[in-house]
């Protein structure tokens, strides 16, 4: 699968400690297919995916050689903001998307030279086999594996997770790399209020390149003060649309929009777009991952539905989760729990009543429930991250559980879960798709899947919030 490259700075391989099975990493080379790493590369379904929008944006970027006059930079690295949750690192990455198109500039991912970065192997999410030098992939190895260097040029920080999509960066190298730094983009994006600051910069042809670049917290100080301004709030329009992928009538459609319905409609276009993607390596071990899972080894052949259930710590500490677990369980099938406590979960299953085996239980006398979880949650695993690995396969889940929505985990599940409506478009016979106008007026342009809340707050928040 072919990658756009990141922008990125010099860099020096980093040593590394890690103990890995030479025999696994061939098998997860050779065992699975194309279709197979390109289904689990979003936590969309293929078919909820326009992929035109990005072969469009591909073909643009490589016709235009003027298009990165206006960049807006997120470095997800500073300040610390990389040592946040995973759930907390994507929602900050979401709303720095949302800033970036809304400001009408092409958005750039940019990440600490692997010599800078704080984390062993360069990224906060592992190392894949991919990320090493070749010559530690051959049996024997060359070196003994806490020797073994990542590759120069590999992805590294947020990077390693999400393959970032050209319908966004334009495909637009760095800025003025001759002259500025990651150093000087870091001091550039920690500055107060570098949202509302752009600086101007030139390229070595002479060109002049207006950025912005901030971090997460600067885009999630931005993002809220928008929210909150009588004066200065967020007003949809056609232009934030386009950059968002959708189509002229799309466009057209959420420029009328505002509040809710506006950023549901505009993460239903991000989602539609193909958003958000995962690099290759990550597709291809979450789909082994859940090959190995009993729970696919259920459900996976027969078209099985099931239940996901998310139990984070906090809400669990606070209050207990028994009852709620049983009641949005609804018929005998199976139950996949994801949470960052596996440990106090399962002591909880493990004192219910009326059990059948070690994972089942006879709830209220009639219902048999069968209970999942990760097979890494209680060891150090690349993919497992904050314990919380979701599970979906062409037997995708038809209901997701979730504790609140106050959680980061909560909150994401929920913005992935948009879907939009198809515009009705009155056809002249004459008219392509883009100059077709709006026929029936729909009360709303998007729905979210089902999506029940155990417990909490049920009003849904913004994304990010």
């Amino acid at each position: 699968m072919a990658i756009d490259p990141v922008p990125s700075f010099p860099a020096s391989p980093k040593r590394i400690g890690i103990a890995f099975d030479m025999g696994l990493s061939f098998f997860l080379r050779r065992s699975l297919s194309f279709y197979e790493i390109e289904k689990y590369s979003t936590p969309q379904d293929v078919n909820d995916i326009d992929p035109s929008i990005e072969l469009r944006a591909k073909a643009k970027a490589e016709a235009n050689d003027d298009k990165c006059t206006n960049l807006f930079l997120y470095l997800p690295d500073p300040p610390h903001f990389s040592a946040h949750g995973h759930g907390s690192q994507i929602n900050a990455y979401i709303l720095a998307m949302l800033d970036g198109t809304y400001l009408n500039r092409n958005v750039l991912l940019v990440e600490p030279p692997n010599d800078v970065s704080t984390f062993a192997g360069a990224s906060q999410f592992g190392c894949p086999v991919d990320a090493f030098e070749d010559i530690h992939m051959k049996s024997p190895a060359s070196s003994a594996p806490e020797n073994w260097q990542i590759k120069e040029n590999f992805p590294g920080g947020l990077s390693r997770l999400i393959n970032h999509p050209t319908w966004l960066s334009g495909g637009c190298p760095m800025p003025c790399a001759d002259t500025y730094t990651y150093n000087d983009w870091v001091r550039i994006a920690t500055s107060p209020n570098a949202v509302t600051k752009p600086i101007s910069c030139k390229e070595s042809n002479g060109r002049t390149v207006n950025v912005i670049a901030t971090g997460g917290r600067g885009a999630r100080q931005y993002f809220y003060s928008k929210l909150r301004s009588n004066d200065d709030h967020f007003i949809s329009n056609e232009k934030w649309g386009i950059r968002l992928g959708a189509t002229q009538a799309e466009a057209r459609i959420f420029s009328t929009l505002s509040d809710n319905a506006m950023f549901d409609y505009a993460v239903g276009l991000m989602i539609k777009a193909g958003f958000l993607r995962l690099q290759p390596w990550i597709a291809r071990d979450v789909a082994m991952l859940i090959k190995s899972f009993d729970l696919f080894q259920r459900i996976g052949t027969n078209n099985e539905v099931y239940d996901s259930i998310h139990v984070r710590r906090g809400d669990k500490l606070i209050r207990e989760a028994r009852h709620e677990v049983g009641e949005v369980a609804r018929i005998t099938r199976a139950v996949y729990v994801a949470t960052d406590d596996p440990v106090v979960v399962k002591e909880e299953i493990a004192n219910l009543p009326n059990r059948i085996d070690e994972r089942t239980v006879l709830w209220n006398d009639c219902h048999e429930l069968s209970f999942y979880f990760n097979p890494t949650d209680e060891s150090s695993f690349h993919l497992n991250g904050d314990g919380e690995t979701g599970f979906r396969d062409g037997t995708e889940d038809t209901c997701f559980n979730s504790g609140e929505f106050n959680s980061n985990w909560g909150r994401l599940l929920r913005t992935m879960r948009v879907r939009l409506y198809t515009p009705i478009l009155q056809d002249d016979g004459n008219s392509n798709d883009d100059e077709k106008v709006l026929g029936d007026v729909l009360s709303t342009y998007s729905t979210t899947l089902d999506m029940r809340i155990a417990w909490g707050p049920t009003t849904p928040r913004l994304p990010g919030e």
